[in-house]
């Protein structure tokens, strides 16, 4: 069904199922501003539709509202415990944002309970236990304190430099070809995970139905956002 189909559906009747649809083709041309409008208005009346969530979660995600994304995407979760997708797009958000890894760990195994050879869910938790290995084995080898001679309280009564914290690195990890689209091209810039954007968008290309104006495009962008932070 063509999008011109879905707006006289929509028109026809705002309460219709399809709504979500009708979202999804606006997202697709960026056209936020009317896929959100006709999320808003169809959640009005479709309070428990999870797939027009799903899309509004989509645009939040976009448009860098990440906590209003998450919420709408747990409320998913909560009300349909096998929407895989919303499940996914949580992990991705808690995976580029290094938050929220124990709930991430838990989404991960309900993914892989579902789809037990999901390649994304098991490489996010091969990465997510290394790096657990990693912490519990520096706090093992932390040595015991020591008395404090005269001369080291001196030195520690100096005024030390603060510490200018590093940006997280982005982390390698395999994508499935099930989540490159364009879209999630689009929340790895916003989040600017520029490596994973452009590894999603090596896979984007391969799909020959997409225009490659609009890979181009996303291309030239994150050139320029690696540009700037240089």
């Amino acid at each position: 069904m063509n999008k011109e189909n879905l707006e006289k559906i929509f028109s026809d009747d705002l309460g219709s199922s399809y709504f979500p649809l009708l979202a999804e083709e606006y997202l697709k041309d960026k056209d936020y501003v009317r896929a959100k409008k006709v999320c808003n208005v169809g959640l009005l009346l479709n309070p428990h539709n999870n797939d027009g969530k799903f899309i509004l979660a989509k645009l939040e995600m976009i448009q860098g509202n990440g906590k209003v994304a998450t919420e709408l995407l747990k409320d998913i979760i909560a009300s349909d415990n096998l929407y895989i997708n919303a499940m996914r797009m949580l992990v991705m958000h808690y995976n580029s944002k290094g938050t929220n890894q124990v709930e991430m760990v838990k989404l991960l195994h309900n993914i892989l309970d579902l789809v037990p050879d999901d390649e994304y869910a098991n490489e996010i938790l091969k990465s997510a236990k290394k790096a657990a290995k990693k912490k519990t084995k520096k706090t093992k080898t932390k040595l015991p304190k020591q008395k404090m001679t005269k001369s080291k309280k001196q030195s520690a009564s100096k005024p030390k430099a603060k510490k200018i914290k590093s940006e997280p690195e982005n982390i390698d990890i395999n994508i499935d070809s099930k989540m490159a689209t364009l879209t999630f091209v689009d929340i790895l810039i916003r989040q600017k995970q520029y490596g994973q954007a452009t590894k999603v968008l090596k896979l984007v290309s391969k799909n020959k139905s997409i225009a490659r104006s609009s890979i181009k495009q996303r291309e030239t962008k994150i050139k320029k956002e690696l540009s700037k932070e240089s």
